[in-house]
């Protein structure tokens, strides 16, 4: 008994010593925000921001600091203030009146401040609205997020919505429509009241796309939409749904109506892209097959996509729709051959189906289709980045892979472990060794995100064609600093016999180190000298080569605008006049 009560003495001594420590370093703080050294009080605001609900007797002294007269301090006494919470609820009046202060660091951390104060600061909410539409783009987020903290009542925010989504200026309307769709699910009840406000249903559609399945119960808002008068709106409308997905499914019937009779072609493409993305299988099934035989090109391939998308098990319907997509890769129209391209890339069936019939596109003899594809595909940004692996792996699609990869360039960092897979693999069949310069020319466009890739390129550098070596080089060199590993491998490569695999490495040694004129002037010269080679890629390597080095003196120039003027090979002089652009645009 004795020995339990000495604990729990114990305990209390220790506790009551912890608060006592505590209360001391509050007491030092809040002696230090009034001090005559800005660092000092800079420092105390921040420490008392770290004690948070617990700096909550240091309130009067963050007050006052609110009318100190140096910016910095002010947003700090703010937001130490939001870190105490609720319990700084003396501060709301005075936070309330920094919301109108000219600096917009000041405005942006009064309204963070009232937010995390929470309720005992709603007597702001009226303040703090009018701010909803502020010039920074900092105070605008800081209001939108302290708003949804309070959670006013709608009949007060309401307005705001609709004034949101009402707004003509752009760039007033943009940032508050990403706030909202950041809120996802939170912002659903007041975008289903937006929906029933004529000007503002466009834009309310617009978030909850962007919401998607989070935005489930506003389905029967977005189906009564679907009845507007404006074909903008209709298409809007038909977009949410399809985003929102299979929780859509009681806005099908509606749907299948404006698929077969709406008036404007462009909202009935909008109903059929509907019908695919929320997936029903057994209404919109005859519609998409009859969309298919129709003479309008891009109709007949948003119907195929559709009817490949909700029949996904099904290898023959499939196998229809995926090679009319392709043929629409033939195409004159660049929508239709961007709509291939987004159906391609969005396909949710077994890739062996697919891939044969991509093949089918790529492989083309019409180099145009081939372009077209490929142009397409890459429209779509990474996204068209989704079966690369698999490309990459299928010798009849991989030349067109890293193609579609350097077409991508910095965008297609997500392809790198995919390419250092595959070039591991590889063999020195001729094939393979024109497939690793090739993936080597992929990296070097996706430039500092490829610096995973450094050891395989390293590897390269030792290769016996030269060719190879040259294009590892290159790569490492676009890397730039990133590659500074490879700096030893290329000083050793820099001895080569080879003309070009010395120039490829003392042009990546620049790119990699740039403090050094007397190794640019030397990747110059021979660069030019490469310029003569009787190999056509040698010759467009060191003509890109000298574009990216920024060529030095008039002989490269020169020599540049003579394989510009004169070389027999197209895609040589193509090199040379892009140099020359680099060089003197």
């Amino acid at each position: 008994m004795r020995s339990t009560l000495l604990s729990m003495l114990s305990l209390l001594v220790v506790l009551a010593s912890s608060v006592q420590a505590q209360d001391a370093d509050l007491k030092q703080l809040v002696k230090d925000v009034n001090d005559a050294d800005k660092v000092v009080r800079v420092q105390a605001l921040d420490g008392l921001a770290e004690l948070g609900a617990n700096a909550s007797r240091a309130v009067p002294a963050l007050v006052k600091a609110l009318d100190d007269g140096d910016e910095e301090i002010v947003w700090h006494a703010a937001r130490s203030l939001g870190a105490v919470g609720d319990g700084a609820a003396a501060a709301v009046p005075k936070l309330a009146e920094l919301l109108g202060d000219e600096r917009a660091k000041v405005r942006a951390y009064a309204a963070h401040a009232l937010g995390r104060i929470g309720k005992p600061a709603l007597s702001a909410t009226d303040k703090l609205i009018e701010l909803a539409f502020d010039e920074d783009a900092l105070v605008r987020r800081s209001v939108l997020r302290a708003l949804r903290q309070l959670d006013p009542p709608q009949d007060k925010t309401m307005p705001l919505v609709i004034k949101i989504l009402e707004q003509g200026d752009m760039s007033v309307i943009l940032p508050a429509l990403q706030s909202l769709a950041e809120q996802g699910k939170d912002a659903v009840p007041r975008l289903r009241g937006a929906l029933k406000h004529e000007q503002a249903q466009y834009w309310a559609c617009v978030v909850l796309a962007e919401i998607g399945p989070d935005a489930a119960e506003a389905v029967p808002e977005i189906q009564e939409v679907l009845k507007a008068k404006e074909p903008d709106v209709r298409i809007q409308a038909l977009v949410a749904l399809g985003d929102i997905g299979v929780a859509a499914k009681p806005a099908v019937p509606a749907i299948v109506a404006l698929a077969e009779n709406d008036e404007f072609v462009h909202v009935r493409y909008a109903a059929i892209y509907a019908l695919g993305k929320i997936g029903d299988n057994g209404a919109a099934t005859d519609l998409f097959r009859k969309g298919m035989k129709s003479d309008d090109e891009f109709g007949r391939t948003i119907s195929a996509w559709a009817l490949a998308r909700t029949n996904p098990t099904n290898k023959e319907l499939v196998a229809e729709a995926v090679d009319l997509i392709v043929n629409a890769f033939k195409s004159e129209d660049v929508h239709v051959r961007q709509a291939a391209a987004r159906a391609m890339v969005e396909f949710e069936v077994d890739h062996e189906i697919v891939a044969p019939l991509l093949i089918k596109a790529l492989e083309d003899k019409d180099q145009t289709v081939v372009a077209n594809a490929i142009a397409a595909l890459a429209s779509l940004g990474p996204k068209a980045l989704a079966h690369v692996d698999d490309a990459l792996a299928n010798k009849g699609l991989r030349h067109y892979a890293v193609r579609l990869i350097a077409r991508l360039g910095r965008e297609a960092d997500a392809a790198v472990p995919a390419l250092i897979d595959v070039l591991g693999k590889q063999t020195n069949s001729p094939e393979d060794v024109e497939f690793t310069r090739e993936a080597h020319f992929a990296l070097s466009a996706i430039g500092p995100g490829a610096k995973e890739a450094i050891p395989v390129l390293v590897k390269a550098l030792a290769s016996n064609d030269e060719e190879v070596a040259a294009s590892a080089a290159y790569a490492l060199g676009k890397i730039g600093a990133e590659a500074r590993a490879a700096v030893p491998a290329l000083q050793r490569a820099e001895g080569s016999e080879s003309v070009i695999v010395q120039a490829a490495s003392v042009f990546a040694l620049w790119q990699i180190q740039p403090g050094n004129p007397a190794r640019r002037i030397k990747a110059t010269s021979l660069l030019v000298k490469a310029l003569e080679d009787e190999r056509d890629l040698v010759r467009a390597g060191a003509a890109t080569m000298l574009g990216d080095l920024g060529a030095v003196g008039a002989r490269a120039t020169n020599k540049l605008k003579e394989v510009r003027e004169k070389d027999a090979v197209d895609f040589v002089r193509q090199a040379a006049d892009e140099a020359l652009k680099k060089i003197a645009p």
